[in-house]
C-alpha cells in the first residue's frame, strides 16, 4: 500500500494497487495525517474484508465457498451475504433480469428465505461482479460518514468513484471518463455527495458482460456512465444498462439518478 500526507492542503491520499481486480485510491480531507493515517486504514481493511467475502474467483472467499456447497446440497447462508443476495435479487426484479447474479440462471436457484438457505441448479452459480465494488463504495462512504469527514474521494480504478463533498479548490471533485480504445476524453461527470459508475467493453476484455436473456456476452464498443447518489445503484444500473441493449431502459427510471449517459466507442 501506498500512503502520503499534504500538510498545506490537509489531503491524505491511500492507494492499494490490486484489490476487488482493480486499483483503490482515496483522497481525504482531514487536520491531522494521524487520524487519516488510522481512517485509511480502516477504510483498507474493510475493502480486503470484502473481497474475501465476495471474490467468486477465490474458493476460500464466502463466496466461492457458497457456489462450490450449493452446487451440490442446501446451504445456510451468514447475514450480510444473505442480505446481498437477497437486495440482488430486488434489483433483478427492477431491472426486469437485465441484473442477474446468476447470468440467467436464476431460475435454477432455490432460496428458502424462513431458513435463509440456498441451493443450485448444476451449471449455476453466483457472479457479484457488477455489485461488489458499488458495495464496497457504500461501505467505504458509511465509514467516512461516521467518521465525519465531509470531503473525500474513493477511486475504484476508474470504474466506479464516490465523491463526498467537494474538491479543496473547487465546488464538485471531477471524474474523467476517457474512451479505452483511443485514450482520448469522452466527458467529465462532476461529483458531490455523488457516486459514478462506468461499464462497458475494453480493449484487453472485449466481451465480459453478461446478457441474463441469452447467455452470451456483450459485444460492441459501448460504455455506459451512471451517477447516482447511491454507490450500489449505479454500478448495478451500469451492467443492466449494458445488458439491456441500445439506449436507456425505460426501467431506469425506477431508480433515482444524477445522470446516465451511453458512449458509443
Amino acid at each position: 500500500m501506498y500512503t502520503n500526507f499534504y500538510p498545506s492542503s490537509r489531503l491524505f491520499h491511500g492507494s492499494i494497487p490490486k484489490v476487488m481486480g482493480t486499483r483503490l485510491d482515496a483522497l481525504l480531507l482531514g487536520d491531522g495525517r494521524e487520524g487519516l493515517e488510522a481512517l485509511w486504514d480502516e477504510i483498507a481493511a474493510e475493502t480486503f474484508r470484502l473481497e474475501k467475502m465476495l471474490n467468486r474467483f477465490d474458493p476460500e472467499s464466502a463466496l466461492g465457498r457458497l457456489n462450490a456447497a450449493a452446487a451440490v446440497g442446501t446451504v445456510a447462508v451468514e447475514d450480510e451475504l444473505w442480505s446481498i443476495l437477497m437486495e440482488c435479487g430486488r434489483y433483478r426484479e427492477l431491472t426486469e433480469g437485465c441484473f442477474d447474479i446468476a447470468l440467467g440462471r436464476w431460475a435454477e436457484v432455490t432460496f428458502d428465505v424462513s431458513a435463509r438457505t440456498v441451493r443450485l441448479g448444476r451449471d449455476a452459480f453466483f457472479d457479484l461482479g457488477g455489485y461488489a465494488k458499488g458495495y464496497a463504495a457504500q461501505r467505504i462512504g458509511d465509514i467516512l460518514v461516521r467518521h465525519g469527514v465531509t470531503r473525500a474521494l474513493v477511486n475504484f480504478g476508474d470504474s466506479m468513484a464516490l465523491g463526498i463533498g467537494t474538491h479543496p479548490h473547487g465546488c464538485y471533485w471531477p471524474a474523467g471518463i476517457d474512451n479505452p480504445y483511443t485514450g482520448r476524453r469522452l466527458d467529465e461527470i462532476r461529483l458531490c455527495d455523488a457516486a459514478l459508475s462506468v461499464s462497458g467493453n475494453m480493449p484487453g476484455r472485449p466481451a465480459h458482460i453478461v446478457r441474463p436473456a441469452t447467455g452470451r456476452c456483450v459485444e460492441g464498443r459501448r460504455i455506459v456512465a451512471v451517477a447516482a447518489p447511491h454507490p450500489v445503484d449505479a454500478e448495478v444500473l451500469t451492467t443492466a444498462l449494458m445488458a439491456a441493449g441500445d439506449g436507456v431502459a425505460a426501467w431506469s427510471g425506477r431508480f433515482e439518478i444524477y445522470e446516465c449517459k451511453v458512449y458509443d466507442c
